[in-house]
């Protein structure tokens, strides 16, 4: 029971109001410098946004093109400053990638940038795997098993999950293996 006029918690996504003018390009092209005013957005996402805000796909389709043309929406400005966010964040290649491709970037772009940062992975790992655990190896399986799932629940692959905790001197050998990315499977989400 809440005892007064206060917040009561959660947060709920507003439904958009319906515009006007559902096929309207310049109300379209308005609502999505609004979205972008707030953050970037990759066009497919956006073309998403302003879809589920109820233009018209032509409308929606004109909007996003011109605005591509202005250059105020751009994949690949978009990907690059994702995927450096997020390797700032302690996000590895597996992860950044899986979530890129699934907000709509294209795959080919998404590959692209995170190969280029590809010699710096290990070092990310072994950066992370250290501020957050020290740089003492661990001492025993469970700790050991800790670490793995850590690095791995942050997208790193068991290749350089196996260099971090091998740079902090464990010695044998961890069965993991490098799985591809299977960006075509169903993952429930639509």
């Amino acid at each position: 029971m809440n005892g007064g006029g206060g917040w009561s918690g959660g947060f709920r996504r507003r439904t958009p109001k319906p515009p006007a003018d559902p096929a309207s390009g310049a109300a379209a092209r308005g609502k999505a410098l609004s979205l972008l005013s707030r953050r970037d957005y990759p066009s497919k996402q956006l073309r998403d946004r302003l879809g589920e805000a109820g233009f018209a796909a032509g409308a929606v389709e004109a909007a996003v093109t011109d605005l591509e043309d202005q250059r105020f929406v751009n994949d690949e400005r978009y990907v690059e400053t994702a995927v450096a966010g997020r390797t700032s964040r302690g996000q590895g290649p597996v992860r950044i990638t899986i979530e890129l491709v699934r907000r709509g970037c294209p795959k080919e772009l998404v590959a692209a940038y995170v190969q280029r940062e590809h010699a710096d992975w290990i070092d990310h790992a072994i950066a992370l795997r250290t501020r957050r655990f020290g740089a003492v190896a661990p001492v025993d399986a469970r700790e050991r098993a800790r670490q793995v799932r850590f690095l791995l629940q942050r997208g790193f692959t068991g290749t350089q999950v196996r260099a971090a905790l091998g740079a902090a001197g464990v010695a044998e050998e961890l069965d993991l293996e490098d799985e591809p990315v299977d960006f075509d499977a169903d993952d429930g989400t639509d």
